[in-house]
């Protein structure tokens, strides 16, 4: 296992929102299982692989609410979380408020974020995740990809942290990228460290296809961080991390036209900026 710097606290969180309960019966617990985590999803026209995520929730991890937050989506995805006995709620203002509503509807301490196009494939990733967890100084544990050999950063794929912590860190409501940049701000200013499980899950990576994902990401850390010649250190090192773990050569070579382009939405956050996910 292997760390990285980043961030974590405590402080206070707001009183949970009132949600509609799943219908779904749980399991009852067993003496010196595991504890129950809830598990939070955000959904924009996900149907194509919504239901393998929650599927491999529902297999793998010992859930106790399972919770969508939707960005009015027009395919199956509200059906399909209906199905998989997904409490839904709705949001209208960014990633960053499904992030947060999902948050504060949560119980349980640390919750698992789940990305729709995420699907767990370890059984061994939630008892290892949550070894790492306990670990002194702990921000967050990431379960990587299957075959992926860097680390960074701190993505929500698949990420247990805690649910206060996470709440104190203040996400803005209206972000809609780059939204674990306050997490990791946070972690960095307390000191602590964002931990890896290797081999844990495969991600099908919906939005990276999508024409402008490059300058919605540059403009995304500019709205985030503004002018930081740290930050464009850090992406320039992710994006050439990123494509060195697909294997293969020509997107390691794709790499500095990938930055560029994600220059030209940092510069231009005021453009690239007004797009979100529903207009990639």
């Amino acid at each position: 296992m292997g760390e990285t710097g980043e961030p974590a606290n405590g402080g206070s969180a707001p009183p949970r929102r009132p949600g509609t309960r799943s219908t779904v019966p749980e399991p009852a617990a067993t003496p010196g299982a595991l504890p129950r985590t809830d598990v939070l999803v955000a959904t924009y026209e996900s149907g194509a692989t919504l239901e393998r995520a929650l599927a491999s929730a529902r297999r793998f991890l010992p859930v106790h609410r399972l919770i969508v937050v939707d960005r009015h989506s027009r395919d199956a995805t509200r059906e399909i979380a209906r199905r998989a006995g997904a409490e839904l709620h709705e949001e209208d203002l960014g990633l960053g408020a499904a992030r947060n509503r999902a948050l504060e509807l949560a119980d349980t301490d640390p919750v698992l974020f789940l990305d729709s196009d995420v699907e767990i494939v370890s059984p061994e990733f939630y008892s290892r995740a949550l070894r790492e967890y306990a670990r002194p100084g702990t921000a967050a544990v990431v379960g990587m990809s299957v075959g992926h050999r860097y680390r960074y950063g701190l993505p929500l794929g698949l990420t247990v942290i805690g649910r206060n912590w996470s709440l104190a860190a203040r996400i803005p409501d209206d972000a809609q990228g780059r939204e674990t940049y306050y997490l990791q701000r946070a972690a960095r200013a307390q000191g602590r460290v964002v931990r890896y499980v290797p081999d844990a899950m495969r991600h099908a990576g919906t939005f990276r296809g999508a024409p402008h994902w490059p300058e919605f990401q540059g403009a995304a850390i500019r709205r985030s961080s503004g002018w930081s010649p740290r930050e464009l250190a850090y992406a320039a090192m992710v994006v050439l991390l990123m494509h060195m773990n697909s294997r293969k050569a020509g997107n390691v070579l794709y790499s500095p036209v990938f930055f560029l382009r994600l220059m030209r939405g940092f510069l231009a956050p005021a453009r690239w900026g007004r797009l979100d996910r529903a207009g990639l």
